[in-house]
């Protein structure tokens, strides 16, 4: 969020409001800029590690409860001893 101190044209503005408008203070001044939002590009090697990890997350909800409390014990070990 962003803090303003004064109107909202502010020279003391800093910070997003909502995903696109954002303040900030440069050496030239104070700048509002709009964000773009990102394109989701699909190509080849992308598909392949979204599929990966749309199969690695599949897997994970069907282990059983207990399967999954172990692998979150050594998680928190930092993967020591495994």
């Amino acid at each position: 969020m962003a803090k303003v101190t004064g109107p909202l044209l502010s020279a003391t503005a800093s910070g997003s409001i909502g995903p696109r408008l954002t303040y900030s203070k440069k050496a030239s001044g104070a700048q509002v800029r709009i964000q773009r939002a990102q394109k989701d590009y699909e190509n080849p090697a992308r598909k392949v590690v979204r599929d990966a990890y749309r199969t690695g997350l599949i897997l994970w909800n069907s282990l059983p409860t207990i399967e999954k409390n172990y692998w979150n014990e050594i998680e928190q070990k930092g993967f020591v001893d495994v």
